[in-house]
C-alpha cells in the first residue's frame, strides 16, 4: 500500500445485494492490529468494536497529517459522541453512503449529529457517495437522491454500478459524470437544490 494509507479491519457484516466487499472479504468482520497511517480504508470501521473505534482514533490523533476515511462509514452506526470525536480528529475526508432508500433516514441523522458536532456543509469535508444507474432507477431519481444527500449537509458524490460484468450504459455514464465531478456537481446542487 501506498505511504500513508492503512487498513485496520476488513469485511463487512451487512449483505447489501450491490456491495463485493462481503463477497471478496467475507460476512465476518475482522478487526487487525492497528498500524501508522491517516487514509483508513477499511470496508467498515464504525461496525468494529468500540475499543477498536477508539483506538484506530487515537492512532489518527497522532499521525501528521489530516485524516481522510475513504472507505466509508455507515451512518446509521454513527453516535452523536463518534461525531464529536471525529470533528476532534479534524479530517480532511469523511464518506458516507446513500445506496437504498433505507439508508436516507440514517444519513439525515448523521448530518444532524455532524452538523451539531460543528463540522459545515461549506467546509467540503462530509461526503456521500449515492448508488446510482441499478436496475429500476431513473436519471430523476438519482437526480433527487443527490440532492437529498446535500440536503442531509453531505456533498454527493455519484458512483455508478457495475453489475457483476462490469457493464454499465452510456447514458449512466454521462449522468454520472454530472454527478462526479467536484466543479459540476457543485453547480449543479447550487443550480436544483439552492441549499
Amino acid at each position: 500500500m501506498k505511504h500513508g494509507y492503512v487498513i485496520t479491519s476488513r469485511g463487512c457484516p451487512n449483505r447489501c445485494w450491490f456491495c463485493a466487499v462481503p463477497k471478496r472479504e467475507g460476512y465476518k468482520l475482522r478487526e487487525l492490529p492497528v498500524k501508522d497511517g491517516w487514509i483508513v480504508t477499511d470496508d467498515n470501521l464504525l461496525a468494529c468494536s468500540e475499543s477498536h473505534i477508539n483506538e484506530v482514533f487515537d492512532m489518527l490523533s497522532r499521525q501528521p497529517h489530516r485524516p481522510q476515511f475513504v472507505g466509508g462509514l455507515e451512518a446509521a452506526l454513527l453516535t452523536p459522541d463518534m461525531a464529536v470525536r471525529l470533528k476532534g480528529l479534524k479530517p480532511e475526508r469523511m464518506y458516507f453512503a446513500y445506496d437504498t432508500p433505507n439508508d436516507l433516514d440514517p444519513l439525515k441523522q448523521a448530518g444532524k449529529y455532524l452538523l451539531n458536532a460543528g463540522f459545515t456543509k461549506a467546509s467540503n469535508v462530509l461526503k456521500c457517495y449515492v448508488l446510482i444507474g441499478y436496475r429500476g432507477d431513473t436519471f430523476e431519481k438519482a437526480q433527487k437522491r443527490m440532492g437529498e444527500a446535500w440536503t442531509a449537509g453531505f456533498f454527493p458524490m455519484a458512483m455508478l454500478y457495475r453489475d457483476e460484468r462490469g457493464k454499465v450504459s452510456t447514458e449512466w455514464k454521462r449522468f454520472q459524470v454530472q454527478w462526479a465531478n467536484p466543479t459540476i456537481t457543485y453547480c449543479n446542487c447550487v443550480k436544483y437544490f439552492r441549499a
